[in-house]
């Protein structure tokens, strides 16, 4: 198959993975409206609080995934085929173990559910069976591990990441219409979930297939296996990703089951309409993050110091510009956004949406910070960065929710802490240390970021002062303008403040000419 170039296959996976996440943004959109309009909002809680106990559950695959992709970068690009069937040998082996692990865990958390939920004797008036529906809800998380999903792998690592959102795309484009069409004719959750797994189960099926038939060399029979030692040496790095992924998990699902234990189900389902945007929009990040991700894997293998450092320095940049325009957007509008969507009476305050706003950025920053750590195999050395951050997470989240009485704002508050003290002030000096050989002092890096929050504050200063006076009382168009005039101005004032340097000239120039591209193609 045609590799293409670095460049490429970044642009083809950011292109293919931004547009598909608009895509299902805009149809998942329809269906939370048709849902909260349907079922109403102790289902949305409900639905919100199961998928984060089961994204928790997710932790037993102790970021094996990660570990196997690290190690396919360099038999990939050296072209050591034995050695890529050797890991997809084990993968496979793994996969099939941990799905019946998380099965296990699974079924023996449901006589915990009258615990996690604080409204559960309601359910049985609002003919809610619970028990089913988590069984339904484990059902598709144990789905991702078995039915073909490990070979999605070898495509990620050959920088085919667009082939893998192509098809989720068209799966989750059909099981969106069916998801409207189910709560619209029959107003069924059951159903609906049903869907869900469904869709799963065939975007597993459909990538490992293709897997094959692209790269039918790394599905070939294989004899030999893993050394011990090899083996040995993966699972301590899989101690450490454990570790990075317990604390993603609790940084995204512990919300949830807090507000669900100590103030309700009906909280946690307005709460769950601002995680959607937010949610939302993080994954659209990670699609235009990931675009980059095998492409700078490929690099590190590869590359030269100076070489990585610099593609480094341009990402990075990328990512202030793009989370700090969504930050912007979601700490000025995002109130806005749910009042014209569902109402008024779905909406919070400003405040949250100031909260998450920044809690936006600094989860993205972290995604940036955690790619460039995954590629470059610092796993063990950092194990206790994460440590740090589940303990300031859920210290803070419990304590100014049951003791101070902050709500939902003290659950923000937990999260925002974690990311401030473990991720943003430690990570970037564990991945200058082991990732770059102090190839450039961190305190360039803190200098940079300080630099580029201060602006973005005082963009988003600035833009909520202007719409909060300007267009305001019409509804959609007020909107319309006030998202128009907050998206627009952190791009312009970066480009101002920052055109004649090396990594916004070399993003403009590269949108430039995959512009001039397309329209060639699309002339011809």
């Amino acid at each position: 198959m045609k590799t293409g170039t670095r460049k490429q296959n970044s642009v083809i996976n950011m292109i293919t993975g931004t547009g598909g996440q608009l895509l299902t943004f805009l149809t998942g959109f329809i269906v939370r409206t048709y849902f909260v309009r349907t079922l109403g909002g102790e289902y949305l809680g409900i639905n919100g609080l199961f998928s984060n106990i089961l994204t928790m559950l997710s932790l037993a695959d102790l970021g094996i995934g990660s570990a196997i992709v690290f190690r396919l970068y360099k038999p990939i690009a050296t072209h050591d085929d034995k050695m890529v069937r050797i890991y997809m040998k084990f993968y496979k082996l793994a996969y099939k173990v941990i799905g019946l692990f998380v099965l296990a865990l699974g079924l023996l958390m449901i006589p915990l559910l009258p615990v996690l939920i604080k409204d559960y004797s309601r359910l049985a008036d609002l003919n809610i069976n619970a028990t089913l529906l988590f069984l339904l809800f484990l059902s598709q998380t144990v789905a991702s591990y078995l039915f073909l999903a490990y070979r999605q792998t070898v495509i990620t690592s050959n920088q085919k990441q667009h082939i893998i959102d192509v098809v989720t795309i068209i799966v989750s484009l059909a099981a969106d219409v069916l998801r409207i069409l189910v709560l619209v004719l029959f107003k069924n959750f059951i159903i609906y979930t049903v869907v869900g797994v469904t869709s799963t189960i065939a975007i597993g099926l459909i990538n490992g297939v293709i897997a094959k038939k692209l790269y039918p060399q790394y599905f070939i029979k294989e004899i030999d296996s893993l050394s011990r030692q090899e083996v040995r040496e993966m699972f301590k790095d899989c101690g450490a990703l454990f570790l990075y992924k317990a604390n993603n998990v609790v940084a995204k699902s512990c919300d949830n089951m807090v507000i669900s234990s100590f103030i309700g189900l009906n909280a946690v389902g307005l709460y769950s309409n601002y995680m959607l945007l937010y949610r939302t929009t993080l994954a659209l990040y990670s699609k235009l993050s990931n675009g980059f991700k095998a492409s700078m894997g490929n690099l590190y293998a590869t590359g030269s110091l100076e070489t990585k450092y610099r593609f480094f320095k341009i990402v990075n940049f990328m990512s202030a510009v793009v989370l700090g325009t969504a930050a912007a957007v979601t700490a000025v509008c995002g109130n806005e956004i749910i009042t014209v969507w569902l109402g008024k009476k779905f909406a919070l305050d400003q405040l949250l949406a100031i909260l998450i706003g920044i809690e936006f950025f600094l989860a993205g920053i972290n995604i940036t910070l955690g790619n460039v750590r995954t590629i470059t195999g610092v796993f063990r050395q950092a194990w206790y960065r994460p440590v740090i951050a589940i303990i300031v997470n859920i210290v803070v989240s419990v304590g100014l929710v049951w003791v101070f009485g902050f709500g939902i704002h003290g659950v923000t508050l937990g999260t925002i802490a974690s990311y401030i003290f473990a991720n943003f002030m430690l990570e970037p000096r564990l991945i200058h240390k082991y990732s770059f050989n102090n190839y450039r002092p961190v305190r360039e890096f803190y200098f940079r970021n300080f630099g580029y929050m201060a602006i973005l504050t005082a963009i988003a200063a600035v833009d909520m002062w202007i719409c909060n006076h300007l267009c305001v009382g019409h509804g959609l168009f007020s909107l319309i303008v006030h998202l128009a005039i907050t998206g627009l101005s952190v791009p312009l004032v970066f480009w101002l403040l920052y055109g004649k340097q090396d990594e916004c000239q070399y993003l403009v120039n590269t949108v430039k000419k995959t512009a001039l591209k397309l329209l060639s193609k699309f002339h011809r």
